[in-house]
């Protein structure tokens, strides 16, 4: 299977003051891109409507070779905050939304605390969209540090083709990193 990457991400800069960050993922898809020869597309959502338009559209069969969705967004247990909505979107919503979508994927949140919380809900949330492979975080999570774990993750995975050597490589070289974090992945 051909690698890519689909990145979606909040909007950072139009949130509650004590949120607002101008950060943007694209500078690490860059890199990632060309460094390990893959394509991504990048798009910012705010609302469940513009979240769910960008899941149909990766629906479309020219998108079937992107392997990995990557969500950059605040969270909370099991759940990650659209800045233009006033309730957190659940894994299970998400789950619906993406009707299929996730099947046979690497999907990673890059956000806080999404991954904390019931095993069996997270496993209910892997099963039911198919998804080959889950992570993210348990704890709070400075950008920076998500960053750089988010950019090792990418770099195993675009080098191995066997998911437990991936993980192996990324615990044995940054495992600090993975505590500090709460790193978490259902395989």
């Amino acid at each position: 299977m051909k690698h890519g990457i689909i990145c979606i991400e909040t909007e950072w800069q139009v949130t509650k003051k004590s949120n607002r960050l101008t950060l943007n993922s694209e500078p690490l898809l860059r890199y990632v891109s060309e460094m390990y020869q893959v394509p991504y597309f990048y798009r910012r959502v705010a609302t469940r409507a513009e979240l769910s338009y960008y899941l149909k559209q990766f629906s479309k069969k020219e998108y079937e070779a992107y392997d990995v969705f990557y969500f950059n967004f605040h969270g909370e247990t099991q759940r990650i905050h659209l800045e233009g909505e006033k309730v957190d979107l659940s894994l299970d919503e998400l789950a619906e939304m993406s009707n299929g979508l996730f099947e046979n994927r690497y999907v990673h949140f890059s956000s806080c605390r999404t991954l904390l919380g019931s095993d069996v809900t997270l496993e209910q949330f892997k099963k039911g969209t198919g998804a080959k492979v889950v992570s993210g975080y348990t704890k709070s999570v400075e950008s920076d540090l998500s960053a750089l774990l988010d950019l090792a993750l990418f770099g195993e995975y675009f080098t191995h083709k066997q998911i437990p050597t991936i993980f192996c490589n990324l615990e044995k070289r940054f495992q600090g990193l993975e505590k500090e974090l709460g790193f978490k992945v259902l395989k």
